[in-house]
């Protein structure tokens, strides 16, 4: 699969809610940097990829598929969705910058796959390609207000 393809393609589309990684700077050989410090995980529709509560501290960037993130409920049957992600985005960002457990439920819509930033192989990375790991960070900050932004606004519905 051609990762650079799918997160270079913000340059000229976004997803319906915006929060695609979006470093247009990046050239394909920053972007193949960045996913030669990853390792790959597929996964069906319906699996849960991230489990509220779960102390991992990973980031994943979505390189293919469609996932929805979600509350349960008190009865702990009920799930609400309250975002949709696509590939070209991530997930994870909360608990990655925090190091708290994962917030929410992250389920899969369809078939896809993940790449996985472990807070290691960050550190790891920053120590060889400091400008582009600062890219990476304002460009996570972006996700993580947009996100907080829209969260904000449906509160207040």
């Amino acid at each position: 699969m051609d990762y650079v393809a799918v997160f270079n393609r913000s340059r000229e589309v976004q997803t319906h809610n915006g929060d695609d990684l979006q470093l247009p700077h990046w050239s394909e050989e920053d972007w193949r940097t960045l996913f030669a410090v990853t390792s790959a995980r597929s996964f069906k529709a319906s699996e849960v990829v991230i489990q509220r509560g779960v102390a991992d501290h990973a980031l994943y960037f979505v390189a293919a598929g469609s996932l929805e993130v979600g509350v349960t409920y008190m009865d702990g049957v009920s799930i609400s969705p309250i975002a949709k992600i696509s590939a070209g985005s991530v997930i994870g960002e909360q608990s990655f910058f925090d190091g708290q457990p994962r917030s929410a439920n992250v389920w899969a819509v369809t078939d896809g796959e993940l790449l996985c930033l472990t807070g290691e192989q960050f550190r790891l990375l920053s120590e060889s390609e400091p400008g582009l790991t600062r890219d990476l960070l304002f460009a996570l900050g972006r996700v993580l207000s947009l996100r907080l932004r829209n969260t904000t606004v449906r509160i207040r519905r």
